[in-house]
């Protein structure tokens, strides 16, 4: 039976101090015994940890894409790998920092980490009910910081190449989720600092601006949630550049636009808003608005129309 629980624990903290030890071998042997009672309860260990996870921090959804009970079979089997080979750490070094460089690629951050083993303990306080003594958590807490520290470190010296690759396209969509239950306030900030930079493009919204706010972050809703099949949305991409030379758009108003999105960023996700993913969300419009300019290169420049305006991404 899952027992009801609550923790306090500061996983956080506890997961940054500085470690003077390594784990002992009671550590490992308590670690060892209660993920065997865990084990026969591992379907539904496995949904309370993704349903911990999610519930701390919903921007890591996205990075799931497949089945989750297929998802949590995987975690487990991998939990298992990890816990059964700990009598034997240097044997499986090697396989845990291949798991940190892999888990860069899917756009894993450090500061994911700690919620990892926010989820993990609670996960155990559930499954285990009285039997999680904190003896038994703490040498779980130890037992994750060995190995998370260990996949951190290999992640550093992974080297994310050039182009839009799938750590990008992770960083842009976890970080895009944060904003969403913002949208309108976004929306609000993204046109306010657009037309800060130019009011020359103000008079081309005739219509309500919270609207067409709603209408923009749908649109950025759709296009972040295609990065991960670009194909399939090339052509719509196309398409909408080319509609914008009607509008009268030109190559130096996608740097104004950027230049307002980037901001607009900034400000939605405050200190989450970090170096790496700034570059990530430069390579991402850099991408569709290169597609948009060249594909608006392919036609005729039609004389500019009062009644268009350029910056309708919906139309």
């Amino acid at each position: 039976m899952i027992a009801n629980y609550k923790t306090t624990l500061h996983i956080g903290q506890i997961l940054r101090r500085k470690k003077d030890t390594i784990m002992d071998s009671n550590q490992i042997e308590l670690v060892q015994a209660s993920f065997q009672k865990v084990a026969p309860i591992a379907d539904k260990a496995a949904e309370i940890f993704y349903s911990k996870l999610f519930e701390k921090d919903p921007s890591l959804k996205p990075m799931f894409k497949g089945d989750m009970a297929v998802q949590g079979k995987k975690l487990m089997s991998m939990i298992s790998t990890a816990v059964n080979g700990l009598s034997d750490l240097p044997a499986i070094v090697s396989a845990v920092e291949d798991l940190g460089k892999r888990h860069a690629g899917y756009g894993v951050q450090d500061s994911q980490y700690d919620t990892v083993g926010a989820a993990l303990i609670e996960t155990l306080a559930a499954g285990l009910g009285d039997d999680f003594t904190e003896d038994v958590k703490a040498a779980w807490v130890e037992t994750y910081t060995v190995l998370s520290t260990t996949m951190k470190n290999a992640s550093a010296t992974v080297e994310d190449p050039e182009g839009l690759t799938p750590r990008k396209i992770a960083l842009v969509q976890t970080s895009f989720k944060k904003v969403e239950p913002i949208a309108e306030t976004a929306a609000e900030l993204f046109y306010g600092k657009l037309f800060e930079l130019d009011p020359s493009l103000k008079v081309l919204f005739k219509g309500d601006i919270k609207e067409q706010g709603r209408k923009l972050m749908a649109m950025l809703k759709t296009a972040v949630d295609g990065l991960n099949d670009l194909d399939a949305i090339v052509s719509a991409v196309q398409d909408l550049g080319k509609r914008h030379v009607g509008y009268g758009v030109k190559d130096s108003h996608y740097d104004t636009v950027a230049a307002a999105l980037l901001d607009t960023l900034a400000k939605g996700l405050g200190d989450d808003f970090t170096p790496e993913i700034k570059a990530a969300w430069v390579e991402v419009y850099t991408v569709l608005a290169t597609t948009m300019k060249e594909a608006a290169a392919s036609v005729p420049e039609p004389a500019p129309s009062e009644e268009k305006k350029w910056f309708q991404f919906w139309k």
